[in-house]
């Protein structure tokens, strides 16, 4: 697990690698192994997830992207105030002009409404429909399952949830943490 003072990890400077000698180079790929590299076993275990999310929404009319847009702005927006488009593309971990795209998509369908901020032009607030709230609802509720079910034997492993979030930057409530 990171450590909580620990700086953010950034990406490798291509010169540091080119530094390296080149038998210290070869002595290193002697002993690498693609499935004893973290990363790629979390993107494999990431894609295996996926598969099941997508046939899972699929039942419901929804694409991966379109839960996490709706289901961000449920939940941002369930104490009753219309969360910003920007917050709810930060929530989601999806970049702005993506966000924008599907919430076209979840208004043209009659899930979402967005309308200007009145506190600032710039700004657009997006709020969820009760056709939107009910179908984010039951999508939640089949995500949950799905994860139940996939991390089932990994949950049981102590300290598994908190590895997980350390490594996200996400606290219990799924907003980043000061260390993200």
């Amino acid at each position: 697990m990171p450590r909580a003072d620990a700086p953010h990890a950034g990406p490798v400077d291509p010169a540091e690698v080119d530094a390296i000698p080149l038998e210290d180079l070869e002595e290193a790929l002697r002993h690498h192994s693609a499935g004893n590299t973290p990363g790629f076993l979390l993107r494999h275990a990431t894609l295996r997830w996926q598969r099941h999310v997508a046939a899972a929404l699929a039942g419901m009319s929804m694409t991966h992207v379109q839960f996490l847009v709706l289901g961000s702005t449920w939940w941002l927006g369930r104490n009753g105030q219309a969360p910003r488009q920007r917050d709810v593309a930060d929530h989601a971990g999806l970049e702005p002009v993506m966000t924008s795209q599907v919430l076209k998509v979840l208004e043209r369908d009659g899930h979402v409404k967005r309308i200007r901020d009145t506190g600032d032009a710039r700004a657009v607030r997006v709020m969820v429909t009760p056709q939107g709230r009910d179908l984010a609802r039951r999508c939640v509720v089949i995500m949950d399952r799905i994860d139940a079910v996939y991390f089932a034997e990994a949950r049981a492993t102590p300290g598994f949830m908190e590895q997980l979030r350390a490594l996200a930057g996400r606290d219990t409530a799924g907003n980043p943490t000061q260390h993200s």
